[in-house]
């Protein structure tokens, strides 16, 4: 099994798109099971992202191993709710989902800190949210093309360059505008892919010279040798540490010009370490809570799991059990309103 994708390392650290009639419809579908109450009739993965994308293939690589470690669970469904990057998804968990278990959702770890920088479209308490582990601690990465005249960080912020962006709660929009409104880069932002892998061609046409967020798990699996071929310069790394692929590579924190915007950016890129993350509704029960959690412990460590993920080339990098990303969340809600502020500020949001 490759070390540099499926391993599993210590570390443990309003509407959008979405009518309210399909929103209706998926609730109908996902409402009649009760996988807790009963796991015989099964259990459904809600994914944040179209099909095809990365969320997706995280979603339904659990969903094929997840039902061996809750007894009596024999399938489990996926069904996507796309739209503002998970955003939608956990407002109808929220709120309209099934709360007995039988329905939990995978999505970027940016909803958790959605609900804090945009309370307007999102509607949920993060904190009160069942969380029930990240698969693998996301590492997004700043890229250019070989060809744009850009080779390392510090050179946007004295040149142009073109990045693609696919909806405004995307990482490729959110942090570019991070680079942009906070550290003073020189991106010129183009919007209106729709998700990744439009985001992508358009960086293989030429269309766009660069991308300022795009998770290194989905580079990896999407186009596996664009980096060794020299075809992309990574830039950047958009999270707290360095991924161990890219130990040369900088992070965002070691771009901070002082100690106050280093502490935002902290605030604001803690979700990288909740990247790929499960979760349920707010009024599970505790039973619900266990089972989920430990079964969500035994799939990390389940070794024809792993070999699936290295397989298609979908990293599990330092995967976080269900308890400490509830801390990690609860922990978010503790920052100062002015911090909240200013990460609101870099953001776009303010």
């Amino acid at each position: 099994m490759s070390k540099s994708r499926a391993c599993v390392s210590q570390r443990t650290k309003s509407n959008w798109g979405v009518s309210t009639l399909v929103m209706a419809a998926i609730a109908a579908s996902v409402g009649s099971a009760h996988a807790m109450d009963d796991p015989s009739k099964g259990l459904t993965v809600l994914a944040s992202h179209a099909p095809g994308g990365g969320y997706d293939a995280y979603a339904r690589l659990y969903a094929r191993h997840v039902p061996k470690h809750i007894p009596g669970l024999v399938t489990a469904t996926v069904k996507n709710m796309p739209g503002a990057a998970g955003v939608v998804m956990a407002n109808f968990m929220a709120g309209q989902g099934p709360q007995d278990g039988s329905t939990i959702a995978l999505g970027p770890g940016s909803m958790a800190t959605a609900a804090i920088f945009k309370p307007k479209s999102a509607r949920y308490d993060s904190r009160e949210l069942v969380w029930v582990g990240s698969i693998n601690s996301d590492v997004s990465v700043a890229v250019a093309r070989s060809d744009s005249g850009i080779k390392t960080i510090q050179d946007i912020f004295t040149k142009e360059l073109v990045v693609g962006g696919a909806g405004p709660s995307d990482n490729s929009v959110v942090y570019a505008n991070i680079l942009n409104n906070m550290m003073g880069a020189k991106l010129k932002l183009v919007t209106g892919y729709n998700g990744s892998s439009a985001n992508v061609l358009a960086l293989e046409r030429g269309e766009v010279q660069g991308i300022a967020g795009w998770n290194y798990s989905s580079v990896t699996s999407m186009r596996p040798t664009w980096i060794k071929e020299g075809r992309i310069h990574v830039l950047a790394q958009m999270s707290l540490d360095r991924h161990r692929d890219l130990q040369q590579v900088p992070t965002i924190l070691e771009l901070a010009k002082d100690d106050e915007q280093r502490e935002v950016l902290k605030l604001i890129f803690t979700q990288s370490l909740i990247g790929r993350v499960l979760f349920a509704p707010p009024k599970l029960s505790a039973k619900a809570t266990e089972a989920h959690r430990k079964a969500f412990d035994a799939v990390v460590l389940d070794t024809e799991f792993l070999a699936e993920a290295d397989k298609l080339r979908l990293e599990v990098n330092g995967p976080i059990g269900g308890a400490r990303v509830q801390e990690i969340v609860g922990g978010l809600y503790k920052a100062s309103p002015e911090r909240i502020r200013k990460a609101a500020q870099a953001l776009g949001e303010s």
